[in-house]
């Protein structure tokens, strides 16, 4: 018999963490992105947007410098992603076991509310360019790299 109270707790903290993602948008959004990779004692988290008034894609590397304002600071939302992707791997793990636990989860958020989770088992080869460079074709597969440095316009 399932543990279903446990996938319960897989579900809520899915949906929390969903719901934090919005939360610490500053602008309308298209995509929200989340990408982290978890093993017992070590967090990685990072995040993008596709902004709904430019179509443009804002990685985590430069979010804090693109906008004006954030509803939340940036410390509380580096605390607040690895405690919700710590808890989300370790109700995993103690649903299905440490040998079966995803390494990596991609999470996508669309402005419907609807929720795109693919886990993979192995951590994206290759050195840390070419990792990330997998992990944004993932999310964004048919998109040219365009960085984004200016501040967002002040909307008031």
């Amino acid at each position: 018999m399932e543990n279903l109270e446990n996938m319960d707790r897989i579900e809520a903290l899915q949906t929390e963490l969903g719901q934090f993602l919005v939360s610490m948008m500053p602008v309308p959004w298209t995509k929200i992105c989340f990408y982290a990779e978890a093993e017992t004692g070590c967090i990685s988290t990072w995040f993008a947007l596709v902004e709904q008034e430019t179509d443009m894609i804002c990685t985590r590397d430069f979010f804090w410098k693109r906008y004006h304002q954030y509803p939340i600071q940036k410390r509380d939302v580096s605390i607040q992603l690895s405690a919700l992707t710590k808890a989300l791997y370790e109700a995993y793990m103690n649903r299905f076991g440490e040998n079966n636990v995803w390494r990596t989860i991609y999470f996508i958020l669309d402005p419907d509310n609807s929720v795109h989770i693919d886990f993979e088992y192995e951590y994206p080869k290759g050195d840390l360019f070419e990792q990330h460079d997998y992990v944004y074709k993932r999310f964004f597969p048919d998109a040219e790299y365009s960085y984004i440095e200016a501040k967002y316009p002040a909307t008031e």
